[in-house]
């Protein structure tokens, strides 16, 4: 499971190195680190190419990652939890930059725009989705995550 491992968005604009930098200077005692790689330019962080969600599902731009990213994806989430999005729900509705809420037995997903047929699929899986206008802080080049500070509670 992820919460027993973590992952570093490696960008093109990023050094390699700066994993093992990471590594050195931080205590990550009982977790493994391990970097995702992204290869596509329509993605510039983690959050814009992909969204764990509370049942264990992830919603993956598949063309953001290289293969080696992408296998270690499937093997954390297990292959079928593993929702391809669109290019449409990636780069114009930035589903991946949602945020997704679980409290008692709901499971909640608040974002800016879903395509009809991702809707659908979320909400047959028992998500339901909220949505957020939220266009305007597009031109920030982010959405509702990146205005969000998780305090762990």
């Amino acid at each position: 499971q992820w919460y027993q491992r973590r992952v570093r968005g490696r960008p093109d604009r990023s050094e390699k190195r700066s994993l093992e930098t990471v590594k050195e200077n931080l205590d990550f005692t009982g977790t493994e680190l391990h970097p995702l790689h992204l290869v596509s330019d329509k993605c510039y962080h983690l959050d814009t190419a992909m969204l764990n969600l509370s049942q264990g599902h992830a919603l993956v731009f598949t063309p953001a990652f290289d293969k080696e990213s992408l296998d270690l994806i499937k093997e954390v989430n297990g292959e079928g939890n593993i929702i391809e999005i669109s290019e449409e729900d990636c780069v114009q509705n930035f589903v991946p930059n949602a945020i997704p809420v679980h409290s008692g037995d709901k499971h909640y997903i608040v974002g800016m725009a879903f395509s009809p047929e991702l809707r659908k699929k979320l909400e047959s899986l028992g998500y339901e989705i909220i949505i957020v206008p939220y266009q305007e802080f597009l031109k920030s080049g982010g959405s509702i995550r990146c205005s969000v500070l998780d305090i762990g509670i």
